[in-house]
């Protein structure tokens, strides 16, 4: 057995050896989503060894068993302790004669290797060992070896779902499911539940039961576990800290009626949405003598119910801290499931069966900035459109609209169709003009201003002139106009 300072030393060395292989893996300029991923997951897993080899010298430090003292105490004896030392080495070696001693260093060569550039070298090493002028060609697989090994790569196809698109986006289908069957709330589309998932005071208060908590609970558990899964370096312990510390605050400044307490009678254990019911209630007779049945338990009562409320909104506040963490991933998930829906299913189909391919050769950052010189719309796919269906549908034009606020279209096509869209139908309204057919075409709001007092003006005078035009003709066959008519029959003239 090594001695207490042989354990610490070769706990220091370790200790820099991994922070070596941190900054190594740190350095490396990866474009592949799942190479990026993996590197995450080594380093987490680096980090937590440091921690673990730190304790480990801390605890020898403090030398609670008095072994280290002891043998420190050992060496200023002399050389006998060192020397029976070195005996027992020789006779471990004369055990075994044929034991290999492999560098520790070794070990972590495999950080420093990109896999990106060792997946390369590997395929123009097939390619040369395909030409059969090259049989001769010797294939290292120590020199291609990386930190990415297959069993990372299995591992990676079972810790995310389908929709997760390994830790691209989130999944949260199971979550609205639970959310559309809550009490109080109204069945809304996935899309829709993605944008207000987080809006918790949306739903009334004498809905939030035990199937809201558990909803609350599956929403926060999910949101650890996709942390931990895609986003292995994210501090989700400091991140709980704050959480809960910003919680506490605002709690401690926050009222009983602002938590919908006092609306709530504890002897009657009942939830009243308006203040004047609430009242009319505490003042009538069956909840007086309920009171008095259980004077003795409402105050335990009225704490458990506040504690209550209190874990509930926690529960909600770290869920909305969680989200605003993933603000990007939920942005990106509600585009994704967006542009999913507007394909048709071959589309679909192509996608799913070109997934496995995309997922190894495309990236996010490739995909961000891709070689766009020419300005170009981009497709479904997220690539610029090809330049001949560009000038097809005359997307080099450009119009403005000014009712819109001076919105941009591109092509005769989406500009026409925005006539007959919500925005600009709102913002008509808002001008007091209809929006008719007769405005179509027209972007200027003081054109529009002036058509719509052009046509309100011929409205009038055509009302005008329907009481000049129609003709009635009396009993002895006098003809009157409309107005004249009936200003006689009025009179009783007629």
């Amino acid at each position: 057995m090594d001695s207490i300072a042989e354990q610490q030393r070769q706990a220091y060395e370790d200790v820099e050896r991994m922070e070596q292989a941190v900054v190594d893996l740190m350095l490396q300029k990866l474009t592949k989503h799942r190479y990026r991923l993996i590197r995450e997951q080594k380093i987490s897993n680096l980090l937590d060894q440091i921690q673990a080899r730190s304790k480990l010298i801390t605890d020898l430090d403090l030398d609670e068993s008095g072994l280290r003292a002891k043998e420190m105490n050992m060496m200023k004896s002399g050389f006998d302790s060192f020397y029976a030392q070195l005996d027992t080495v020789r006779a471990h070696h004369r055990r075994n004669p044929e034991l290999s001693v492999q560098p520790p260093e070794l070990d972590y060569v495999k950080y420093t290797r990109n896999p990106e550039e060792a997946d390369e070298k590997r395929r123009v090493l097939e390619a040369r060992l395909r030409d059969t002028s090259n049989v001769d060609v010797e294939v290292d697989d120590a020199e291609l070896d990386t930190f990415v090994d297959a069993g990372d790569m299995d591992k990676l196809e079972t810790m995310f779902s389908g929709d997760e698109r390994f830790g691209r986006y989130v999944d949260l289908n199971e979550q609205h499911d639970q959310y559309i069957n809550l009490r109080g709330t109204s069945p809304i589309s996935y899309v829709k539940y993605l944008d207000s998932c987080m809006r918790f005071g949306d739903i009334p208060a004498a809905a939030k039961d035990t199937a809201y908590g558990e909803y609350v609970r599956s929403l926060g558990a999910y949101f650890e576990s996709y942390f931990a899964r895609a986003m292995p370096l994210f501090d989700l312990p400091k991140a709980q800290r704050e959480a809960n510390e910003a919680f506490e605050k605002e709690w401690s400044e926050r009222k009983e009626n602002d938590m919908d307490v006092g609306l709530f009678c504890e002897p009657c254990q009942r939830m009243f949405e308006k203040e004047s019911t609430y009242k009319a209630h505490m003042s009538s007779r069956k909840h007086q003598k309920t009171v008095e049945r259980l004077a003795k338990s409402m105050s335990a009562k009225s704490e458990s119910r506040l504690d209550q409320a209190k874990r509930l909104a926690c529960l909600e506040h770290k869920v909305q801290w969680y989200a605003r963490a993933l603000g990007s991933k939920l942005s990106d998930t509600r585009a994704n499931v967006q542009r999913r829906q507007a394909l048709t299913e071959d589309e679909r189909m192509h996608e799913l069966h070109d997934m496995d391919e995309t997922e190894y050769s495309d990236d996010d950052a490739v995909n961000d900035h891709s070689y766009n010189p020419l300005n170009l719309p981009l497709g479904w796919d997220g690539k610029p459109i090809p330049f001949w269906l560009y000038k097809l549908h005359g997307l080099g034009v450009t119009f403005s609209c000014e009712i819109c606020g001076n919105s941009v279209y591109r092509g005769r096509s989406a500009y026409e169709r925005h006539f007959q869209e919500p925005r600009h139908a709102t913002n008509m309204r808002r001008l007091g003009i209809p929006n008719t057919r007769q405005f179509h075409g027209v972007a200027s709001i003081s054109e529009a201003l002036e058509l719509w007092a052009r046509v309100d003006s011929e409205q009038k005078a055509e009302d005008v002139d329907k009481d000049t035009f129609e003709e009635y003709e009396d009993a002895e066959g006098n003809v009157f106009s409309k107005k004249t008519y009936f200003d006689l029959k009025r009179q009783g003239l007629i």
